[in-house]
């Protein structure tokens, strides 16, 4: 049986800033870079069956980095790109909350049905990334398959996969960056094996990461 790998890039400037990003083409920081490299090394024992990335500069850099530990070319699928957040791109928290917050407001309580202005809503996300979960499900029933992508893309998977509320997606998960998740598909279901596993940011290599041939 596979195991699926679900990981977010290392940090931006702008998610150390505490700002939205979502479609902009943010780079990894230095930090970024390094937390990536710590991904990488974490993986590099695991046999990759395949390995996934959004079309994203963060992802493919980090994607990159896992390909050369790993022996694995990274796939770009632009079904995994980060949520649309429209209007609201690069913006904090803050400053949404003060410019826009009846909207912000009603996001904040259901931001699975609630987009941003001119953006995307939790749902609309999953319609998109429910198409590619579906496919490499098939394609891939044996191994350790690895996905690049985002904060907001993992922690809507994790809740449509384990049928959770999309609404609680942004107050039940957390989910640094270049963290580690692991789903598997389990009595015609899924189970989750692993979530929000950063490790190997300070500790590398201390708790090896469990592969398909373990369960």
């Amino acid at each position: 049986m596979a195991l699926f790998y679900f990981l977010r890039h290392g940090e931006t400037a702008w998610n150390a800033e505490g700002r939205l990003c979502g479609r902009t083409d943010v780079p990894l920081s230095a930090t970024g870079q390094r937390q990536a490299r710590l991904l990488a090394q974490r993986l590099k024992s695991t046999p990759v069956e395949a390995l996934y990335s959004s079309p994203l500069g963060r992802t493919r850099e980090t994607a990159r980095l896992i390909g050369e530990a790993t022996g694995r070319e990274p796939e770009v699928d632009d079904r995994l790109v980060e949520l649309n957040y429209g209007a609201w791109e690069g913006k904090t928290f803050e400053e949404i909350r003060r410019t826009d917050p009846a909207t912000y407001c009603a996001w904040q309580s259901d931001p699975g049905r609630t987009a941003p202005p001119g953006g995307e809503s939790g749902e609309q996300l999953i319609r998109r990334v429910t198409p590619f979960l579906d496919a490499i499900v098939s394609r891939h029933t044996h191994g350790n398959v690895v996905v690049v992508c985002h904060k907001t893309v993992c922690r809507l998977v994790v809740c449509h996969v384990l049928g959770l509320p999309l609404s609680e997606y942004r107050r039940r998960l957390v989910m640094e960056n270049a963290a580690l998740n692991i789903l598997q598909p389990w009595e015609g279901g899924w189970r989750l094996v692993r979530l929000n596993d950063t490790s190997h940011l300070s500790t590398p290599h201390a708790d090896p990461c469990p592969s398909a041939g373990d369960f």
